[in-house]
């Protein structure tokens, strides 16, 4: 709560006129902690709220990107946060064809301009069978760079394909 906003409370319901500086004055003197209310609206499944945004896992904007993303049509497979932390954990944050260990990608993130291409170890969702809808068991976090190098491969395909560039290199 700003400091503004606590003398208006204090005006409003206490009766009490104290004006902002003095209030500041006071939480700093005795090392009072007033919460962000940022703070507030963050809970364990907030790492996870980017992946759910609109246009990627759902195609209610109605746009052609969006348009020609698969949802399954059964309602219990659809993905949820739930969901999402569950897979998280139990890949333990690691891209499972190279082993990277990865970063969640955020709404803080993206909301400072920050471009999930600007780190490789950024997560990225990604279909197991692209030719099936996103939905449980069909999806992994995966590096952003594997998910664009994948595109329509199978996952038999890509991991054939990682085989070869470690032959080689």
């Amino acid at each position: 709560m700003s400091l503004d906003k606590i003398s208006k409370y204090l005006k409003k319901y206490h009766n009490y006129i104290i004006h902002r500086c003095t209030i500041g004055s006071q939480i700093r003197k005795h090392n009072i902690k007033v919460k962000n209310p940022n703070d507030y609206r963050c809970d364990e499944y907030t790492p996870f709220r980017w992946y759910l945004r609109s246009g990627v896992l759902s195609n209610t904007r109605g746009d052609t990107k969006t348009s020609k993303i698969k949802i399954p049509k059964n309602k219990k497979n659809i993905i949820t946060l739930k969901y999402l932390k569950f897979l998280w954990e139990k890949q333990k944050g690691i891209c499972p064809y190279t082993g990277i260990k990865l970063k969640l990608f955020t709404h803080s993130l993206s909301r400072y301009k920050t471009n999930m291409k600007s780190d490789i170890r950024y997560a990225s969702l990604d279909r197991i069978d692209a030719n099936k809808p996103y939905a449980k068991g069909n999806v992994q976090f995966v590096a952003w760079p594997i998910n664009y190098a994948k595109n329509d491969m199978s996952d038999k395909q890509m991991k054939r394909f990682i085989k070869l560039i470690r032959q080689k290199h």
